[in-house]
């Protein structure tokens, strides 16, 4: 295998292009010397070196105006004053050149030359054949000459007014010191009769290779006559700017085709058409070397020469840029004038979030990185690395979900890179491939896109935003996802179009498919956030989905109520025959039954957590709702209690009534759950029983009386309050406290467990119900993180001195009488 030999200039070879600074070698001797008449103006010689625009202009020039019936140059010189010229016979020269060059008698000088121009074109065209045909290189062409390729250089200047773009040079360029930026890119060895000419004449060539320059132009670089400076004078190197190779054997073509077909797979590469230009450095085969390869070898003797052939000139042409492009990428690491490589079709690629990773966008990249925008600039620096001004974008897929699933695409702009010039890390950029990601990441873009596929329908979860008191009984807030009840809550606007051009939807029968569908790529694609509606808020938010975990139950907390423990077993008999109902109703035809509990009794006594409790018992959702979520006229009620209702019964809730005495003042509860609960548990809380009517009594199935605690139902709520915090604290011996720093910025260092439980019973003396235990010691551990110490037992006795002070007050205020004893009194508790 072999290519075009070229001139070889003096100076060192550019890698990796081979482009030299040297001076312009002579023109070539004309193959048949011929004698040149004296009379022949300018315009008609170096034929080979000038396009037609330029030989036209050229005769302008020197020959202003033509007398075609004289046949003489009215601008051509006389003769020189004082000088005798000898009368000679003149001979018409004009009419019979026209006659043997097949044009007509009135045509002009202009004319003439053309018409030479094109006889002699076609006089060396025979020649050449005659040539090929003579028998040594007749037998050359039938014994197949090793194919080989041919270098071709394209100059574009900015600063010309002559139509030279087209011109293709076989030599080297070289600089000359022309222009605006007294640095002109000059080509040598100019192909003036035609590509399709040259290539008759060069059947081995398999492919062409088109090197691309620009010049003059303000993105160049200009070259300094003044040295002084220590800048490093510009090369032709400089002012390349592409390169492009193009099919000329239809053999290769195939071949090429062939081996593609079996090796790319699914990342796209040419289509191997006629007048397709292939841009280098063929990432598709960079990416795909191995698998072209081992195409190759299965291909027969011709076709994989020809392949090879292709190959030799990438490892001789562009193989430096491969080997660094592998080198950085060895290391997770990459430049900006590599980084084309870095980007491969049908891979995942991350928009990194820099103020939350977990919640960077994943895309599938669609097609190469595109960098059509991106602009050399000229650099000084030592080694004389080039930098780019960067603009580029990658088309990337990715999915959508609003009930259903659909692809969309979109581009990706990648407008700034780490450094311009130095290598950097991969993973430093705004938007890489996921694979150059720490596996961390990796496992939670993963771990984001399974819970997704798991919000596809109905899901109960908890979300991470973790109370730092550890006094709630619920940590994290839980939401209810369900697409399809918000989009009835949330009809979408049907006059709006998507925010992106939708590519294809999800087959509806795979969205019952336990596993996501479509490989990992469909997973690590999907969306970063899902609406939820939060069960405490009774809203509706954005949700992200890195910080969705599925529900935790505590079984416990049914055990830790202080209650009888008849009363336990007769709620958890009930509860346990409901869920069993439930199941029944689901498969058999026909309405269920709900379960209808009241608990009543005075603040404080376990009833909200007692419904908090079946709730966890029953690994239902909890809809606590409260006097204060609805309004207060009748039609506001009925028209909320309408909404609660059936999203109770949409997500199989335990519904709570919380302090349910305007619910029943207004009778609006008695009509609705009638119709509306048929299924389900339905709990009211109330301090004022005595006002329910009788029809009303008759619906409820249990209703549970809750007393004013005794010491001992306070000794075990301290107790448990304690454990609660001990467990929540990150180190609780009081010994080894470290700082722990809360939401508001204080400091929290811990309780002391041991001396705490030491006065438990002390506590325990002090009359309070179970809400007035927790707040005197979410009080105290505020008191204790604002002094910076340890919450103790003193802390404690403070904030329950300050407790009683206020109760007896109040008891001061209804003259002796207990809140107990006034409800009493008025018939209502």
């Amino acid at each position: 295998m072999s290519k075009t030999n070229t001139a070889p200039g003096p100076g060192p070879v550019a890698s990796p292009f081979n482009f030299q600074d040297f001076t312009p070698p002579p023109p070539a001797p004309p193959r048949r010397a011929r004698p040149e008449p004296a009379t022949t103006p300018d315009s008609f010689r170096d034929v080979e070196t000038r396009t037609p625009q330029r030989r036209a202009r050229a005769r302008r020039d020197q020959t202003p105006s033509v007398d075609s019936h004289q046949g003489s140059s009215v601008g051509s010189p006389g003769p020189r004053a004082g000088r005798f010229m000898p009368s000679r016979p003149m001979f018409d020269w004009h009419g019979p050149l026209c006659q043997l060059l097949k044009i007509s008698e009135g045509s002009s000088i202009d004319d003439i030359s053309d018409a030479l121009e094109d006889a002699a074109a076609k006089l060396e065209l025979a020649e050449s054949i005659e040539e090929t045909l003579m028998p040594g290189n007749y037998m050359a062409m039938q014994g197949h000459l090793p194919p080989k390729w041919q270098v071709l250089n394209k100059i574009t200047c900015y600063d010309s007014n002559e139509d030279e773009d087209d011109i293709l040079y076989l030599g080297d360029p070289y600089l000359v010191e022309r222009g605006p930026q007294l640095a002109h890119v000059v080509g040598s060895r100019a192909i003036t009769n035609g590509l399709d000419l040259f290539l008759e004449k060069n059947k081995d060539v398999a492919f062409l290779v088109y090197r691309n320059f620009e010049c003059c132009n303000n993105n160049k670089p200009k070259r300094d006559t003044n040295r002084s400076d220590k800048k490093p004078a510009p090369t032709p190197a400089d002012f390349f700017v592409s390169e492009n190779v193009s099919i000329v054997s239809d053999d290769l073509r195939d071949a090429l085709l062939e081996v593609c077909k079996e090796a790319l797979g699914d990342i796209p590469g040419p289509l191997f058409v006629e007048d397709e230009y292939i841009k280098a450095p063929f990432f598709w085969w960079y990416h795909r070397r191995s698998e072209i390869e081992e195409a190759r070898r299965k291909l027969d003797g011709s076709k994989q020469e020809l392949v090879s052939t292709m190959y030799d000139y990438i490892v001789e042409t562009l193989g430096p840029q491969w080997l660094a492009a592998d080198s950085l990428l060895a290391e997770g690491k990459m430049e900006a004038q590599y980084i084309d490589f870095l980007f491969v079709p049908q891979t995942t690629i991350i928009v990194k979030d820099s103020s939350n990773i977990a919640q960077s966008e994943v895309l599938k990249a669609a097609g190469w990185l595109n960098t059509s925008a991106r602009t050399p600039l000229f650099s000084t620096e030592p080694g004389g690395k080039r930098s780019y001004n960067f603009n580029g974008y990658v088309e990337g897929h990715f999915w959508i979900f609003d009930g259903d699933f659909q692809k969309c695409s979109k581009p990706v702009n990648i407008a700034k890179l780490p450094s311009p010039t130095a290598p950097f890390k991969i993973n430093e950029m705004e938007i890489y491939p996921l694979s150059y990601a720490d596996q961390a990441i990796q496992d939670t873009i993963r771990a984001r896109g399974e819970m997704f596929w798991k919000c596809r329908r109905q899901n109960y979860v908890c979300y991470s935003n973790r109370s730092m008191d550890g006094i709630q009984n619920v940590s994290d807030p839980r939401f209810m996802i369900d697409y399809a009840t918000y989009k009835l809550m949330h009809p979408p606007d049907p006059k709006k179009t998507p925010d992106f051009p939708i590519l294809e939807g999800l087959e509806p029968g795979l969205l019952k498919q336990d596993a996501p569908p479509l490989g990992e790529d469909f997973v690590l694609c999907l969306p970063n956030k899902i609406p939820g509606y939060n069960m405490q808020k009774k809203d509706w938010i954005t949700l992200d989905v890195s910080r969705i975990a599925p529900v935790v139950w505590n079984t416990k907390a049914f055990d830790s109520l202080v209650v009888d423990d008849e009363t336990k077993v007769l709620v958890s008999a009930l509860v346990t025959n409901q869920i069993d109902s439930d199941r029944n109703t689901d498969i058999m035809s026909g309405k269920g039954n709900g379960l209808f509990i009241l608990l009543h009794g005075g603040p404080g006594t376990g009833k909200t957590l007692t419904a908090e409790s079946v709730a966890e018992f029953a690994k239902k959702p909890l809809y606590r709702v409260t006097c204060g979520d609805i309004g207060t006229k009748a039609e506001e009620v009925e028209k909320y209690l309408e909404v609660v209702l059936l999203l109770g019964k949409i997500w199989g809730c335990v519904v709570l009534l919380d302090e349910a005495d305007v619910f029943l003042e207004q009778r609006t509860l008695f009509d609705l759950q009638r119709n509306a609960l048929v299924s389900g548990i339905l709990i009211l809380t109330s301090n004022r029983v005595g006002t329910f009517d009788e029809a009303f009594k008759s619906r409820i199935q249990l209703s549970l009386r809750y007393n004013n605690l005794d010491i001992s139902q306070r000794l075990q709520i301290w107790k448990n309050f304690i454990t609660r915090l001990e467990g929540f604290q990150t180190n609780p011996s009081a010994k080894q406290l470290n700082a722990v720093p809360t939401e508001n910025g204080g400091v929290d260092r811990g309780i002391k467990a041991d001396e705490i439980r030491e006065k438990l019973p002390e506590l325990a003396k002090a009359e309070l119900n179970g809400r007035e235990i927790r707040n005197a010691l979410s009080t105290a551990r505020q008191l204790a993180m604002f002094k910076g110490i340890p919450m103790g037992y003193e802390h404690l006795e403070s904030v329950i001195e300050e407790a009683k002070k206020f109760n007896k007050y109040l008891l001061e205020l209804q003259k002796g009488m207990t809140s107990d004893q006034k409800k009493n009194r008025q018939g209502e508790r």
